[in-house]
């Protein structure tokens, strides 16, 4: 941190009235919605499949995700494509992520956030690794390989359990 502001810059989008961030550098671009191939039986928040750049690339809706009301026509909405690093472990995954708007890449105000809850569900809390503000706006800055990690945890244990797969 720097002066009061985050030395990082980063990437904000609305997920329904609620401006979310994340690092510049997680986002490779954002593509206007493409033919999406829908996955059967997959978990609500996994909305399909879209071939971009011919790469099959997963399409997540967080407002689901984390329990935000949102317009069921994703077909108009912006897609954020992500590349999230996962450790040392596995090579980084590209994922898109369903936006309701995005917004601009900034530096952000720092804000003491002593564990509040965000308004996200309580087994998502730890999605959001910190506050920050813009034009006087708070905005969660997400942790997206700790999003992906949870992804691909829940995915293992329906999968392991017979719910899906």
């Amino acid at each position: 941190m720097n002066g009061g502001f985050f030395d990082e810059e980063y990437f904000t989008f609305y997920l329904g009235s609620v401006m979310y961030a994340t690092e510049v550098t997680n986002v490779k671009e954002v593509l206007h919605f493409e033919k999406l191939t829908r996955v059967p039986k997959s978990l609500p928040y996994l909305k399909g499949v879209m071939n971009i750049r011919n790469s099959v690339v997963t399409i997540i809706d967080l407002r689901v995700l984390f329990g935000i009301d949102g317009d069921d026509d994703i077909e108009s909405l912006p897609i954020i494509v992500t590349e999230i690093g996962r450790g040392e472990e596995a090579p980084p995954m590209t994922l898109g992520i369903i936006a309701d708007n995005v917004n601009v890449v900034t530096k952000l105000e720092s804000v003491p956030s002593d564990g509040l809850s965000y308004g996200i569900l309580e087994n998502r809390r730890d999605f959001v690794k910190s506050v920050g503000k813009l034009n006087g706006q708070f905005v969660l800055i997400l942790d997206l390989p700790v999003v992906l990690r949870s992804i691909e945890e829940e995915i293992r244990s329906l999968t392991e359990d017979g719910h899906i797969g």
